[in-house]
């Protein structure tokens, strides 16, 4: 009599979703049903979002197709509005509309995380993110686009707005794309005669005391240091009290005219994990074991559940005083081959292993040619720390087509010019149209 298949429900389809399913589908002699959830059709790798910001590397070339890289899973595009871990079932939002429940033996949440933000007047308005293809392409185009601007107006003030830049949050993330859009302006502005003798004014909005703290103190402050002598204000111990109607207004009490704001003061656990019955820990993660397991406060396993990546509040091992695992993809990946190899012991009836990782280091690039990396606790800087960066990315982005793809755009991009071509109308598509057919 044949054995039923194990419905293996995943929830998100980012570094966590992709690796889990693959790793399931290594697992065919087993009898499994998986199916991964995700609004988007694609994963994408963010930690080459700011080389798409300066153009080094195509929007599309970082993502990865969810339907062609599962072979064996059943991809839905949809929203996850509810998880009942007691019943099994998890409720989905198609994008088609409607609702459909999923009942699973096994769930795996993963998520990932969305921007944090704070209640501050005209940031929905004025601001963007950075933690998207969409956000990412957009800081570009708006760069290119007030540069434009910038050499078309007559007015001083106006010109200067243009031109004016703000950033929000100080982490490597915001300095990689901070570094990467400061050096598109700049060649946008010498390829613009209209501004000869001009220069981009960018402000770094930090509330900490330093600036990439990820690559270790004495980086950090080399990194703080070099990012100055490229002309940028970074402005520590210092917030953003309010961004209404385009003009910055600074815990220093300075107020600040821009042309684009953007925010990447860090980010907070899919808020939609709150509309379900999981354990959560003190700042929305997931309470989850070494095993990669859900547990409730008492250490119990809610049965069949498990989560990883940026979702998850996952113990590090590796350290003698309780700590935990840090949000980044290095882990995600990790964490996600880890989990699908235990669900198959799970179902094989064996113990779970534990997730014991010791740190690769951290690579960050500030635009070509330059960077900082702690590699195994050896600090590199400018060239090699760069080349450490490229080296690394390449390797870890999923799949040898994507791998051809962004190594063959680099050395386009190497021999080159640099290409300042705006993509602002793919954000409107429908716009020429709408005119012509005497809309608005």
């Amino acid at each position: 009599m044949p054995v039923a298949p194990q419905k293996i429900v995943i929830l998100g389809g980012g570094y966590v979703g992709l690796y889990v399913a693959w790793t399931l589908e290594k697992h065919s002699e087993l009898p499994l049903e998986v199916t991964l959830i995700e609004p988007r059709a694609y994963m994408t790798y963010q930690p080459l979002l700011p080389e798409v910001a300066g153009g080094h590397v195509s929007p599309r070339d970082v993502t990865v197709d969810l339907r062609q890289a599962l072979a064996h899973t059943n991809v839905v595009r949809g929203a996850v509005t509810g998880v009942d871990s007691k019943a099994k079932t998890v409720t989905v939002a198609p994008v088609d509309g409607g609702e459909t429940v999923y009942d699973y033996d096994h769930v795996v949440i993963g998520l990932g995380a969305v921007t944090r933000t704070f209640p501050t007047l005209g940031l929905a308005e004025h601001g963007v993110g950075f933690k998207t293809i969409e956000e990412a392409a957009h800081t570009r185009n708006t760069v290119l686009l007030n540069v434009a601007r910038a050499a078309a107006a007559t007015d001083p003030a106006e010109r200067r707005k243009y031109l004016t830049f703000v950033f929000i949050g100080g982490g490597y993330t915001g300095v990689e794309a901070l570094a990467e859009l400061s050096d598109l302006s700049k060649k946008a502005i010498a390829a613009q005669p209209a501004l000869a003798g001009e220069e981009p004014s960018w402000i770094l909005i930090e509330a900490l005391d330093r600036v990439a703290p990820e690559v270790g103190p004495e980086l950090s402050a080399w990194t703080l240091d070099e990012l100055r002598k490229r002309g940028i204000d970074i402005r520590l111990k210092t917030t953003m009290k309010s961004c209404e109607d385009a003009v910055a207004v600074f815990s220093d009490g300075d107020e600040v005219p821009f042309g684009m704001l953007v925010w990447t003061a860090g980010v907070k656990p899919n808020p939609v994990l709150a509309n379900t019955d999981l354990p959560l820990g003190p700042r929305g993660h997931v309470n989850t074991s070494a095993k990669l397991q859900v547990i409730r406060e008492d250490g119990g396993w809610v049965r069949g559940a498990w989560a990883a990546g940026d979702n998850a509040q996952i113990p590090d091992l590796t350290k003698p005083q309780p700590a935990w695992y840090p949000p980044n993809a290095q882990n995600a990946l990790r964490q996600a081959v880890l989990l699908g190899d235990n669900i198959a012991r799970s179902v094989r009836r064996r113990r779970p292993r534990q997730y014991i990782h010791y740190s690769l280091g951290t690579v960050a690039s500030y635009g070509l040619f330059h960077g900082a990396a702690n590699i195994f606790g050896v600090q590199l800087k400018e060239v090699p720390a760069w080349l450490a960066h490229r080296g690394y990315h390449l390797l870890a982005m999923p799949t040898t087509d994507r791998k051809v793809r962004i190594f063959a755009g680099w050395v386009a991009d190497f021999v080159g010019r640099a290409d300042l071509t705006p993509t602002d109308d793919l954000e409107d598509p429908t716009r020429d149209f709408r005119v012509a057919a005497g809309g608005k």
